[in-house]
């Protein structure tokens, strides 16, 4: 077996040579083999043809393909998506999370939040991987919290990571009020004056996956307060 395939694999989609280049070497001296590219077309290619730990994007000319094909990967894989956001161009932040990104990261990049998280994305993928043999149940819905799976009266639904891990949290203590602070610091997301809105977006984004399959609503909001689980439907 080869260095490259033992070592976690990132895709680098990024039209900026620049940018490009200086996260290639930092994703490198994290540790991870990368592939590289300017091109959404080629980056949907490579990306199809092995197996990633972490996708990190911004197409700043092709903004509206970009957004496209983070709706692909998303649709096709729980990979950690991470979207590089610059003020001022069309596709801004909340765009990207509803497209299915995990995260962002604001440009010009700084090192340490990027080296951060990239370290979380990757962290939260490795624990929801550690066998817990544990159901959670509620109405139709059942989350398998060791094969990381989410049904919707026996249909398997693809949720992101942080989607999942969002409605774990609510799930695993269904009569409890979190406000959005705590949820943000469960899932270990950005912080800032834009990041309760991350968590508006998720929660938009389950329920829409939800009631697309003819699923309940599911997650109540809680004015002023936050988020809890709506109360489980009789039968």
């Amino acid at each position: 077996m080869s260095n490259d395939e033992v070592m976690p694999q990132a895709l680098l989609l990024e039209d900026e040579a620049e940018t490009r280049i200086a996260l290639r070497l930092q994703l490198e001296v994290m540790g991870f083999n990368v592939y590289d590219t300017a091109s959404p077309s080629e980056a949907q290619e490579i990306f199809f043809q092995r197996q990633f730990n972490l996708v990190v994007m911004h197409v700043g000319h092709e903004a509206i393909r970009g957004l496209e094909l983070c709706r692909i990967i998303r649709a096709e894989s729980n990979v950690p998506i991470l979207a590089l956001t610059l003020r001022g161009e069309v596709v801004n932040e909340e765009m990207w999370m509803g497209a299915g990104a995990d995260d962002y990261v604001t440009k010009p990049v700084d090192n340490r939040i990027f080296t951060s998280r990239v370290t979380q994305q990757i962290k939260r993928g490795e624990s929801q991987r550690i066998p817990t043999a544990e159901l959670l149940t509620w109405g139709p819905l059942r989350m398998d919290l060791n094969m990381h799976e989410f049904f919707v009266d026996g249909q398997n639904l693809r949720l992101t990571n942080s989607e999942f891990q969002i409605l774990q949290l609510l799930m695993e203590k269904p009569n409890q009020v979190f406000s959005r602070e705590q949820i943000l610091a469960t899932i270990g997301t950005m912080k800032g004056p834009s990041a309760s809105n991350v968590i508006d977006t998720h929660a938009s984004r389950i329920r829409a996956k939800i009631r697309k399959v003819g699923g309940p609503e599911v997650i109540r909001v809680v004015r002023s307060v936050g988020f809890r689980l709506s109360p489980e439907p009789t039968i």
